[in-house]
């Protein structure tokens, strides 16, 4: 596939078939995903391939999104945490680029993927997996065949709207999509913190049903 082709027309895909996917081809979008840009060239990345469904529902049972359930294979992205750079965390900045990397790849290969920051507090998830203490957890990328055709979301600004030169200026405002914001990040909060037990019995379902924003793809 032409390369700005790749780019224009790849999108989030949370609902997939159960078709299997060879689990080479995700070595190999992963391998992929190494040749993205990282700072002072540490290549501090690490991937926990995720196959098993017990190990999805602990992660949903944790507070992850209830979208990791259903797709055929996970990739928990982890990156080396010691950076000098605190200010830019450029550590985040080097596992962005390979998670994008592994977006189009997929892509590329006729695989739907998605990026899924809706994840439990780092530190359960490093006692989940047994991940060493120097590497952050960074981001979730579920991936697998998709369901149909991804609808086409169109951008939400012209070029023009988001470019300035020499110094900034903007003439469109960008607009919040959230609603209530503050509220929302504090309740947030609340449910990160708040006991496994009882996002089990309570919480994820309704949170699911009722705060989950839901997409075409």
């Amino acid at each position: 596939m032409e390369l700005e082709n790749l780019i224009k027309t790849r999108r989030s895909i949370r609902n997939f078939t159960n078709q299997p996917v060879d689990l080479e081809l995700v070595k190999k979008i992963i391998e992929l995903g190494t040749h993205a840009p990282s700072a002072c060239n540490i290549q501090g990345w690490h991937f926990i391939i995720i196959k098993d469904q017990k190990i999805k529902d602990e992660m949903i049972d944790l507070g992850s999104s209830i979208i990791i359930k259903n797709a055929p294979i996970g990739i928990l992205v982890l990156y080396d945490q010691r950076t000098k750079n605190t200010e830019y965390q450029d550590h985040i900045q080097s596992a962005a680029a390979a998670i994008q990397n592994i977006l189009l790849s997929a892509h590329a290969h006729n695989l739907g993927a998605c990026w899924v920051c809706h994840l439990p507090l780092k530190e359960k998830l490093k006692k989940l997996f047994k991940i060493e203490k120097y590497l952050d957890p960074i981001a979730y990328i579920i991936m697998g065949y998709p369901q149909r055709e991804p609808y086409q979301v169109k951008r939400k600004y012209q070029l023009e709207e988001m470019i300035s030169i020499d110094k900034f200026y903007r003439k469109t405002p960008l607009q919040s999509t959230e609603k209530l914001l503050t509220l929302k990040k504090s309740l947030y909060k609340i449910y990160r913190h708040t006991p496994t037990w009882l996002k089990k019995l309570f919480f994820n379902k309704l949170i699911d049903k009722k705060f989950v924003k839901k997409f075409k793809n």
